[in-house]
């Protein structure tokens, strides 16, 4: 499972929770929420996956990512990206005051 795979299978589960009877009256963060439950219980729960082994814990930072305007399905959350790929890593204080970047917390790992 690749990075894109990750990323439409997080889709999914989006989708699935924001029509369920269940879920469908939580507000966009805990629905966030449950998806990134979900996708972690996916991703340690499979040992066949090939992206286990670059989860987010070998990430430091997480970027905010945004649907563009003409996206039938939107959808606005945080992505991890290697720190190497932040381009000045002396402005990364900058990007997290800005909430262009976050740092990732231990219970993703």
């Amino acid at each position: 499972m690749n990075l894109e795979e990750v990323i439409m299978a997080s889709i999914a589960e989006f989708l699935d929770v924001e029509v369920h009877r269940d879920t469908e009256t939580l507000d966009l963060s805990s629905k966030i929420e449950i998806v990134q439950k979900r996708m972690v219980d996916k991703i340690k729960n499979n040992p066949n996956l090939p992206f286990v082994g670059t989860t987010t814990s070998n990430y430091e930072y997480e970027m905010f990512f945004s649907s563009n305007p003409n996206d039938m399905i939107k959808i606005d959350g945080w992505i991890p990206i290697e720190t190497d790929k932040i381009g000045k890593a002396d402005k990364i204080s900058e990007y997290i005051e800005i909430g262009l970047l976050r740092k990732i917390e231990a219970s993703y790992s």
